[in-house]
């Protein structure tokens, strides 16, 4: 169809409308799109004024309020609806219909592209509000490019969005014309591998700048976590167009709903998976307060679990958008390859257990130092499958949590204070008022030590007559339970005994054996002859 023709048509239309409707169906339309503008124009310049006044009034610039650059596209918007108004009251031919309506159309696609470039303008002063790091990571150039870009994916957008709605205006020729569809399928394949490009350099320029910012670390990992993922969707976008535009085939479309599926639930995954580092921040620093019940390590094992869940269950997701299959017939089919994988990790999963144990009831943490299976050390890792133990020695003892979380452990790092239990001797030849002595000493020494607790006070006693010595017990209590200042204090409290023992000439016992002759006192050796003439001697020995 010839220009010349087309116009012919439009002038006929004209004719047949006018001639059709009475002369007051035309005014009122007219007047319909005359009074309406000048009503629209008085209050939206009335409010304007009220509104730069009230920015005055409060010491701001008006300059704040962009309303001049929204006249434009408001007022196209607010034409293209008293036309669709105005054509009420007239009888107008259904080809002339379509044509004002395709007018009214025009006229607003272009009022969103006027309204849309005006608000990537802001994007000047949204940039003035974020920290300088970003600035500097992302300049006025970058910027003018990301502007560029969107200004062009809008334009695209609408001008797709405007054609397949008005194509019933258009030429024939235009319509069956299979051209339009590759044209568009071209626009929009341009339009999503620039944005996958803008899209992602943004987001990786913030990331950066952000990582290094303790307050901004949320913000971090979430969009590090919905990086990929956007560009998995954008691509599932991409495939749908060419499903929806194009004619193919019944299995090429099978095919193309498959790619959807796959593309949309990976990258459903890959967001979860990588969201998981956000959960992990989170408990961890509610793991490092000191008013928590919750240990680091098993922040880590949350960890593993999560992401373990996560890949279980996409991977279910995953075969169900490649097979077809209900879910419930892929999760018998996982049920029984889960139960013969733990039949066959049957040690592997005892000690993962034991581990799992071991975090939340938590009889040892990293750091202390217990007895377990004859081994005295220092817990240095606690794992997933078994946990490090540094013995006093030196050696690393590697111990399978099943027998840690089976076996009795002695937590010695968790002892409130350290008791000393010891036996002071003395000789049998001491006085009891020296014996006497000796206990007021020690208790002088004891009295209100360093590190006693008032509900443990110290205990001295006369408590055995030994082989070969008197038996002092003394038993005190420090706290707290610091080994080194423990055996400092330890260390004092005998050279103070030994000192005072050493004044008083009290002496400490050791293992000998006396042997009483003549001489003794108290021991007087006996001698007489019995009748057969033998010699008696009486004595005694002690050892």
């Amino acid at each position: 169809m010839s220009p010349l023709s087309t116009n012919i048509q439009i002038d006929q239309l004209v004719e047949q409308t006018i001639s059709g409707n009475v002369t007051w169906r035309l005014l009122i339309s007219l007047a319909i799109i005359v009074i309406g503008y000048i009503i629209i124009e008085i209050l939206f310049r009335k409010t304007r004024q009220r509104i730069q006044k009230s920015l005055e009034d409060k010491g701001k610039s008006p300059k704040l309020w962009h309303l001049q650059a929204f006249l434009p596209p408001l007022r196209l918007a607010i034409f293209a609806v008293l036309l669709r108004i105005a054509e009420e009251p007239l009888v107008v031919p259904e080809r002339l219909a379509q044509l004002l309506h395709g007018l009214e159309a025009f006229l607003l696609a272009l009022a969103i592209v006027v309204l849309a470039f005006q608000l990537v303008t802001l994007l000047d002063n949204l940039r003035l509000t974020l920290p300088a790091e970003f600035q500097e990571r992302f300049p006025q150039k970058s910027l003018s490019k990301l502007k560029k870009m969107l200004r062009l994916f809008i334009l695209i957008g609408v001008i797709a969005i405007f054609i397949y709605h008005q194509r019933n205006i258009l030429p024939d020729w235009i319509v069956t014309s299979p051209m339009w569809r590759y044209i568009l399928l071209g626009a929009i394949f341009v339009v999503i591998y620039q944005a996958i490009r803008v899209i992602g350099k943004f987001i990786s320029d913030i990331t950066t700048v952000l990582k290094d910012s303790e307050e901004n670390v949320r913000l971090h990992l979430l969009l590090k976590a919905a990086m990929w993922p956007i560009g998995l969707l954008l691509i599932s976008v991409a495939v749908y167009s060419v499903k929806e535009i194009l004619d193919l085939s019944k299995t090429i479309t099978q095919i193309s709903d498959t790619t959807i599926g796959v593309l949309s639930t990976l990258a459903i995954i890959v967001f979860l998976y990588r969201l998981i580092e956000l959960l992990v921040y989170e408990l961890d620093r509610f793991a490092q307060r000191e008013d928590n019940m919750l240990d680091r390590n098993f922040v880590q094992m949350i960890r593993l679990i999560a992401r373990v869940v996560v890949i279980v269950v996409g991977a279910i997701y995953l075969l169900r958008a490649l097979s077809g299959k209900p879910l419930s017939a892929l999760l018998a089919g996982v049920g029984i390859g889960g139960l013969a994988v733990a039949l066959a990790a049957q040690d592997t999963l005892k000690n993962f257990f034991g581990s799992l144990m071991i975090m939340l009831d938590k009889p040892f943490s990293v750091g202390q130092r217990v007895l377990v299976e004859n081994y005295d050390g220092v817990v240095e890792d606690i794992g997933f499958r078994s946990t490090r133990v540094r013995t006093l020695t030196g050696h690393l003892v590697t111990v399978p949590n099943e027998k840690m979380a089976t076996n009795a452990i002695e937590n010695v790092g968790r002892r409130p204070s350290i008791r000393r239990l010891t036996n002071i001797t003395i000789t049998y030849d001491t006085p009891p008022d020296k014996v006497e002595r000796a206990l007021e000493i020690i208790r002088e020494i004891l009295d209100n030590h360093e590190g006693m607790n008032p509900d443990f006070p110290p205990r001295v006693y006369f408590s055995e007559f030994n082989d070969a010595s008197l038996n002092v017990m003394m038993i005190y209590w420090y706290f707290p339970a610091d080994y080194w200042a423990y055996m400092e204090f330890t260390e004092k409290v005998n050279l103070k005994i030994m000192r005072a023992f050493e004044k008083e000439g009290i002496e400490f016992a050791f293992p000998t054996t006396t042997t009483y002759l003549a001489h003794d006192e108290r021991r007087p050796l006996q001698i007489s002859i019995d009748s057969d003439k033998h010699f008696l001697t009486t004595g005694r020995q002690e050892r």
